[in-house]
């Protein structure tokens, strides 16, 4: 019986992993439902709210300066900004950071779309973040429909808002 039972228990840890895995991918864990509000406070505008996104499927970026991927992503970011033309919107949202700190990289990177501030990341756990970037794609009806965890190209990141339109 015993010769079972360590292989049982692979199988069951495996198995439950598996399942944390599926369950926290999500990010929000609230796939198809309305976007938890966005932070008012803004460091660099327009102020983007819930509304003001809807109309077209949007990207919310979550990330700070001193996150090394967010860094790796923030020209990619630039990039989708200068090609969006219409076809979606993109949000910044810097998280757990200081306003130094955050301003700099703005100069850093030359970022040119909205940043919103959530210094003490009440905002970012109401959507479950998991690390930083994190990316939150909305159908043009506020909905979440996907949650982009890491780094993301351009490209990518434009085929998710083609996918949400």
């Amino acid at each position: 019986m015993r010769r079972f039972a360590v292989p049982a228990i692979a199988v069951a840890l495996v198995a439950g992993l598996i399942a944390y895995e599926a369950l926290s991918a999500g990010g929000s864990g609230e796939q198809g439902k309305p976007s938890p509000p966005l932070p008012p406070a803004v460091l660099q505008p327009p102020k983007e709210t819930l509304a003001s996104l809807r109309g077209a499927p949007a990207l919310i970026n979550f990330w700070a300066s001193w996150c090394k991927d967010c860094r790796e992503e923030a020209p990619q970011l630039q990039k989708l900004q200068r090609s969006l033309h219409g076809q979606g919107k993109l949000v910044g949202v810097d998280y757990t950071d200081t306003e130094n700190g955050a301003r700099a990289f703005i100069r850093r990177y030359s970022v040119s779309f909205p940043i919103l501030d959530d210094p003490d990341g009440i905002y970012g756990a109401r959507f479950k973040l998991n690390g930083l970037p994190t990316t939150v794609v909305l159908d043009s009806k506020g909905n979440v429909v996907e949650t982009l965890r890491g780094p993301q190209t351009a490209a990518g990141l434009r085929k998710a808002l083609r996918e949400a339109g």
